[in-house]
């Protein structure tokens, strides 16, 4: 791979310039380029495709930034960059960053130049300067708290490029890739966490392109520099309390340890021999879904089963959040495990594939509700099979009974006619009425079906109300009114229902029913064993709706007898760090597409994409692509 030119490297001539300070230097006479204005003005026009003319005419990192741009789709004469104004002024960054900006910006006091802060997306979120026409410009251009400036918006720019390339970047006028942003110049450093090196946010200097001076990459080096000592001061106290919980439970543990903080993942021998990368993942999960404390089993990406059990860490301040999660891990040995407590008749549920102790649970928790009538809330995340598990259940304990569904979604638009059937199935005092998506009902609506349920509470039928509980949060998603807390209290029991991601060893089984419930043939379709690793290996978001979708997908687009792997849909091909936005997941479909259509050559794959071999390395790095 050929080595790339550095963004930020300042020439001796340029080191040995005047300071700043009652200085006019020009940062266009630093750029080793003849016209930079001409050169994108044929790279816009499709000119500049040979690498040796292009390399000659601008910038490396420029030209990679332009091509990404034009990969992005980004308007070369309009600002259109997304508003989002959810900031905690009082997060790790802003606080480390606070003082340093108080500082720099006196330093800066009177001279037309605009201090800004953004996070790791390039979103502003502080903009300091004491220029009206500057602070005015900035305005015109977006470039003002909430809006973003990473480079799929705005294209080529100090943020944006930063962000991209992982370093120091310094962009001149007249190599912005929007027209709108010629008559200014940037240079921005990325704030790190210097204990994990995640990126944090970023801080740039701009100026306008005449008053721009080399100095700021140095300016913003050194208060990057400044930021990221003060983040790591902060943060110390809370890791110190997690690696004193570490160090104090490992001389009196069998098991291995792992300690998780924000930026932190402390693991013993033991610990880091059974982990991979994907493990580490899925521990962060379930620690964030249980935050008081867990006790269950995890599939690892090998195959293995360890019961995890954990509790968080207090941290150094009273009440305050914990400083972190201490996790037990111990092999569960399959073969001399005893078997389940749940019942095998309720593993057997029409309709209803899953054998884990998790799921299981679950299962022989709603059939008991069921047996015996009471109205029970069933909750958990959407696509994790809520209907087909009451269904089942019915089936069970009631085959020839009524089953009646009443789908909250349905209310808005007829509202009485809705609990007319709702109030008719509920009088009939027999049979199972399901009411679906209550989290969707509005205040009012909630109030009126409160009335109803109120009306017909001593049927001797089983009810059975459906919620959607989000991913990321304990929280049911809808309202939170008065009146939906009120009408989920006529319900005398709750079962959740466990997402796929806490019971991956039913996924080879859930794949097989699937396959074979769709299957036209009269031999069902089966996975290949890698496939069967690689869907057992994806956060699954959607759940078993998502995997059937999957199994679908790759059944459309398998060339074999088998699916193989390689038949999957791209987005089970890559293991991303963080929830990846609509653009990243397009992004990341197009890659991994690239990728396939050229036998994983990296080198073709960019060139189809007109973007470089540097930038798909690094894509395939940040969206854990495996192929």
């Amino acid at each position: 791979m050929e080595a790339i030119e550095p963004m930020d490297h300042v020439s001796p001539v340029e080191q040995r310039k005047p300071p700043l300070t009652g200085s006019r230097i020009s940062l266009e006479r630093a750029v080793p380029h003849p016209n930079p204005v001409r050169a994108r003005t044929r790279f816009l026009e499709g000119e500049l495709e040979d690498e040796n003319v292009s390399r000659a005419e601008v910038r490396p990192p420029i030209l990679d930034s332009w091509r990404r741009s034009r990969f992005f789709g980004v308007d070369a004469d309009r600002i259109e960059t997304p508003y989002n104004a959810d900031f905690d002024p009082h997060s790790r960054l802003a606080t480390a960053a606070g003082p340093v900006l108080d500082r720099l910006s006196d330093a800066l006091h009177g001279t037309p130049m605009c201090l800004i802060l953004t996070d790791s997306r390039g979103r502003v979120r502080e903009r300091r300067t004491g220029d009206h026409a500057l602070h005015r410009h900035l305005d015109e251009i977006s470039l003002a708290p909430g809006f973003s400036y990473a480079e799929e918006y705005v294209g080529t720019n100090g943020i944006g490029t930063a962000a991209e390339e992982g370093r120091t970047s310094h962009v001149f006028g007249s190599e912005h890739f929007s027209e709108r942003l010629q008559r200014v110049s940037c240079a921005a450093a990325p704030i790190r966490n210097l204990a994990s090196g995640r990126l944090l946010g970023l801080i740039d200097l701009t100026s306008w392109q005449h008053t721009a001076s080399p100095l700021m990459l140095a300016l913003v080096r050194e208060a990057a520099a400044d930021i990221e000592e003060r983040v790591l001061d902060i943060g110390s106290e809370r890791e110190r309390a997690a690696l004193r919980a570490f160090l104090t439970s490992r001389p009196g543990s069998r098991r291995a340890l792992v300690t998780l903080t924000d930026g932190l993942l402390l693991a013993d021998a033991a610990a880091t021999e059974l982990l991979s990368p994907a493990d580490h993942r899925r521990l962060r999960e379930i620690a964030a879904d249980q935050p008081d404390g867990l006790d269950q089993r995890l599939l690892l990406s090998d195959g293995r089963t360890v019961q995890v059990r954990g509790e968080p860490v207090a941290g150094p301040a009273a009440g305050g959040a914990p400083a972190g999660y201490l996790l037990e891990l111990r092999i569960v040995a399959e073969r001399h495990e005893p078997a389940p407590r749940t019942p095998s008749r309720t593993l057997r549920l029409p309709g209803v594939i899953g054998s884990s102790p998790v799921f299981g649970s679950a299962v022989a928790q709603l059939v008991r509700q069921c047996e015996q009538s009471r109205w029970t809330l069933v909750e958990g995340e959407a696509g994790t099979g809520k209907l087909e598990l009451v269904r089942g259940a019915h089936r069970h304990a009631g085959p020839t009974s009524p089953f009646a569904v009443h789908d909250a979604a349905n209310a808005r638009g007829a509202t009485a006619r809705w609990l007319q059937a709702v109030f008719r199935d509920l009088a009939e005092d027999q049979g199972t009425v399901v009411l679906r998506h209550l989290d969707l009902l509005p205040s009012s609506v909630a109030v009126q079906l409160d009335g109803v349920l109120c009306a017909t509470a001593g049927r001797s039928g089983w009810v059975a109300g459906l919620l959607t509980r989000d991913r990321h949060t304990t929280a049911v998603t809808g309202t939170t009114a008065p009146a939906f807390t009120t009408l989920t209290g006529r319900f005398s029991a709750e079962v959740t229902v466990p997402p796929l991601r806490h019971r991956t060893a039913d996924i080879p089984a859930l794949a097989a029913g699937l396959l074979a419930r769709h299957s036209r043939g009269d031999d069902a379709i089966r996975c290949t064993d890698a496939a069967l690793r690689a869907l057992s290996r994806a956060p699954w978001p959607g759940n078993v709706r998502q995997l059937e979708g999957s199994l679908r997908y790759a059944e459309a687009h398998r060339t074999g007898p088998m699916i193989e792997e390689t038949d999957l849909p791209p987005t089970l091909l890559s293991q991303a760090q963080h929830p990846l936005s609509p653009w990243e997941s397009t992004e990341r479909d197009m890659i991994v597409q690239a990728l396939l259509d050229h036998g994983g050559d990296k080198t073709k794959a960019a060139r189809a994409l007109g973007i470089s071999r540097a930038t798909i390395y690094r894509k395939v790095t940040a969206y854990g692509i495996r192929l």
